[in-house]
């Protein structure tokens, strides 16, 4: 393990080098989403900092109502920005005495309240001693997250400089590939994106030096920080996209993932295996499912040491990522409206509030009813018919799933819904014991003429035993029933779909097939030995930097392992057991006759639907004699006609907006189509 150099001046003339500056100011913190700065004048210390000289500790007194609203920062006259705290705290009230210094024995984040005493930063603040002038206006910049809801008051704050001030890891090399972003001592802030620069050095089977020239990419790429409760975390994550010097799109390839130009940085910062987004999208790959791939790296930002990195794939629709077919705007009717879309259920925030909401409760909830929001088409990207089309297609969905007749093969909801993508689906998340499961970062996607489908899976980082809440740690128990039992939060049809004998079944038999081959434990088992075999000779550094292991970090469950072997170990065992309990609370008979109802979609077989949607009247054109139903959502019959010749018209002024079943029968022939009333 490298240990951090600490390069001590004990010259008298140096020691007389060490300053103080503070202010008074007794001023309130922002309560109105602005962004409150309060300065101090820096003069008489040398024209540039270096190693031996520069900011050693900052110290602010304040109140305020909610610690965890505020994000606290520090500014040098130049621009250069390092966070202090952010989301620390909870409800407490205030930073009494507060000092922050790199080389402190404790972190901010392991700290309490009152927060007295000397902690490490949640930032890096050997970003200041890279020869920037210390004279000049320093700003202490707090911002408060949550506008018009508490108070605070800043009263003083000092900063000080001397020979022992933070110095940046001395990170050299790695076996995986290393990512180097510049920002030109810009912020990446969670609340804009930041044309940056970046470069990648990938020599697969070699090692990768820091000094290397980029052979993976050189170029631009525009930043943000990403995530909801990870925003709080002091090792953020990122979503960039990689950009030709003219700011459009830019699609390569990135460390062997296909050529794409959106990505995400995932910090795993409270997981110290590294591995476990990375674990759960190579389970469902190996289930013959796709799930966002993603690559261990090293990344540094303006030359800081940030750690381990997951670098993957977005979540977006492409032929090497969600498979469906482009839906442009103009796309409004007929089959052209009918996909692809990507849709999510998850925290609503300022950047994904377009959506349209549910019929239904999620269980235990009678005030807020489910969301669905729109992933693609976005929100300011998909048309009103478009919108429209989703909307009543899900309502079809929920419909069928909560009606009666549920069950039915030819009436229930898997005339809406791929039964195979929801079996892998659900058997992933409850393999993993997913906390977040079923109601956060859950999508769902529909191809153009086809049903909705189950996926692809996202954030798995409080998956498999790393959540002390929730039963989260538990290796036994339904993720489906835990949510249904104890929170308002499961969408109902995730526990609906488990009372449908046939389903269950089907959960039985694919289980058991797929623990024959690909999720059994040796496999398992052997995926994790691998990662952790190609990240033992760096991880060492990664905790370094960040020094948690052995300590608890939210919502490490107990007994929590004290070295990285025990980490890969505990890991082991638990999925061993938990897959274990699955295999016993799985009973599976006789699966020879079992298989997916309803999985071949219909063809209309050239037969004519217009208008599809339609309002108030519908027109068929079919074969030379045929017999005609119309069925709604619940599998109700609305309409039929025998014995047509060539031609139907529907008069529909008394439908209800939604989806349908058209079915003709001719010469022993059936065919059925999906239409829309809007």
């Amino acid at each position: 393990m490298k240990k951090l150099l600490h390069l001590a001046c004990l010259s008298i003339p140096c020691l007389s080098l060490a300053q103080t500056f503070s202010g008074s100011f007794n001023l309130p913190i922002p309560d109105d989403g602005t962004t409150g700065y309060y300065d101090i004048e820096v003069s008489g210390l040398p024209s540039e900092t270096s190693a031996n000289f520069g900011v050693e500790t900052i110290c602010f007194n304040l109140t305020h109502t909610w610690n965890a609203d505020l994000n606290i920062s520090l500014v040098a006259p130049n621009g250069v920005e390092a966070e202090l705290s952010s989301g620390n705290g909870g409800d407490t009230d205030g930073y009494l005495q507060t000092c922050v210094n790199a080389n402190a024995p404790q972190a901010i984040w392991e700290a309490g309240w009152p927060y007295t005493g000397i902690f490490r930063p949640e930032g890096f603040l050997s970003i200041f001693q890279h020869g920037l002038n210390p004279n000049g206006t320093w700003r202490l910049k707090v911002f408060d997250t949550y506008a018009f809801a508490d108070a605070g008051t800043l009263f003083d704050w000092s900063i000080s400089f001397g020979p022992n001030p933070a110095t940046s890891y001395p990170f050299l090399s790695s076996e995986l590939p290393i990512v180097k972003i510049s920002t030109g001592w810009q912020v990446i802030a969670a609340d804009q994106k930041t044309t940056c620069s970046m470069q990648i050095i990938d020599k697969p089977g070699q090692t990768n030096f820091v000094d290397d020239p980029a052979n993976a990419y050189d170029g631009q790429i525009l930043i943000e920080q990403r995530g909801n409760s990870s925003l709080w975390m002091p090792k953020k994550s990122y979503n960039f996209e990689t950009q030709l010097p003219d700011s459009s799109n830019n699609d390569v390839s990135l460390i062997g993932l296909p050529a794409e130009n959106d990505w995400v940085l995932l910090a795993n910062f409270s997981d110290k295996t590294l591995m476990r987004n990375y674990l759960a999208q190579t389970f469902y790959e190996k289930m013959g499912r796709y799930g966002p791939r993603m690559r261990h790296c090293e990344l540094l930002v303006d030359g800081e040491y940030q750690g381990i990195y997951l670098l993957g794939e977005r979540i977006k629709r492409d032929s090497q990522r969600v498979d469906i077919a482009k839906l442009d705007p103009e796309e409004n009717t007929g089959e052209d409206v009918t996909g692809g879309y990507i849709i999510k259920i998850d925290w609503q925030n300022g950047s994904n509030t377009g959506g349209f909401q549910s019929q239904f409760y999620p269980m235990g909830n009678t005030s807020d009813r489910l969301y669905y929001q729109f992933h693609y088409p976005a929100s300011d990207e998909i048309s009103p018919a478009q919108a429209e089309y989703i909307q009543l297609y899900v309502d079809s969905f929920e419909q069928a799933m909560n009606s009666p007749n549920f069950q039915d093969p030819d009436l229930g909801w898997r005339r809406f819904a791929s039964e195979k993508s929801f079996t892998d689906f659900i058997l992933l998340y409850e393999l993993s014991n997913n906390v977040d499961a079923y109601w956060l970062s859950t999508f769902l996607h529909k191809d153009k003429n086809g049903k909705l489908k189950a996926g692809p899976p996202w954030d798995f980082d409080l998956a498999f035993r790393n959540a002390d809440y929730s039963d989260g740690w538990l290796t036994t128990g339904w993720r489906h029933d835990w949510l249904a039992n104890n929170t308002p939060l499961l969408p109902f049809f995730w526990q609906r779909i488990w009372q449908d004998t046939d389903f269950a079944k089907q959960a039985a038999c694919r289980w058991h097939e797929l623990r024959e081959g690909p999720l059994h434990t040796d496999s398992l088992t052997a995926i994790i030995t691998e990662r952790a075999a190609a990240l033992e000779g760096t991880q060492a550094d990664n905790f370094t930097v960040w020094d948690i292991m052995g300590t608890y970090v939210w919502p490490n469950p107990q007994p929590i392992p004290q070295s990285y072997a025990g980490e890969i170990s505990t890991l082991k065992t638990w999925v061993a057991q938990r897959a274990a309990w699955m295999d016993a609370n799985l009973p599976v008979g006789d699966c020879s006759e079992v298989s997916a109802v309803g999985e071949v979609e219909n063809a209309w077989n050239g037969t004519n639907v217009s208008p599809n949607p339609f309002d108030n009247q519908l027109v068929v054109n079919g074969p030379a004699h045929f017999d005609l139903r119309l069925t709604n959502a619940l599998g109700e019959l609305v309409w039929q006609a025998f014995d047509l010749k060539n031609k139907a018209e529907i008069q529909t002024n008394g439908l209800l907006p939604g989806c349908y079943w058209l079915t003709a029968t001719s010469d022993g022939k059936v065919w059925s189509k999906l239409i829309v009333k809007q």
